[in-house]
């Protein structure tokens, strides 16, 4: 396992392996179950529907080993909540030597306020790639439901817990 503080890049890759995007983050928790670790946002400025995204956003991402999903808890550089982008994805996978944390994305995301109203994210998408890669599915609707379920439940991980 990594120590709390050891430089960490996740790694989103896309269903058939091929690298989607990377960033560098810091491990704040690693345990059997996942990882916790911290990142800051570097792209400028990302306007969406749901949130504006500006480069220097905190993410406090937890991954999992046995779950079907991400979630990343976002927060302005000065500290106020914005909110929990979850992505659907195939359990984490963590390669402690070359310090990599990697995971599948699965299209579909939920962006929950902290109000606690959420939206559901690219299920076009989902379905489009679940016909496309139909193994996929089980793990799919398995993430899908727990986020939902964790949405709804306003039961998103939070740091700190």
């Amino acid at each position: 396992m990594l120590p709390v503080g050891s430089a960490i890049q996740v790694r989103k890759l896309k269903p058939g392996g091929a690298l989607d995007f990377a960033w560098e983050g810091m491990a704040l928790r690693v345990d059997t179950s996942g990882v916790v670790l911290r990142a800051e946002f570097n792209v400028d400025v990302v306007e969406r529907e749901f949130a504006t995204l500006h480069r220097g956003d905190v993410f406090v991402e937890f991954y999992y080993f046995d779950r079907c999903y991400n979630v990343f808890q976002i927060s302005s550089a000065g500290g106020v909540l914005k909110g929990w982008y979850a992505n659907l994805g195939l359990p984490a996978l963590l390669d402690a030597d070359a310090r990599q944390l990697s995971y599948v994305d699965l299209a579909l995301d939920i962006w929950a306020n902290a109000d606690g109203s959420f939206v559901v994210l690219d299920e076009d998408e989902l379905d489009e790639l679940l016909e496309a890669s139909p193994q996929l599915t089980e793990a799919a609707e398995r993430g899908r439901a727990d986020l939902i379920r964790l949405a709804e439940s306003r039961q998103l991980p939070r740091w700190p817990a």
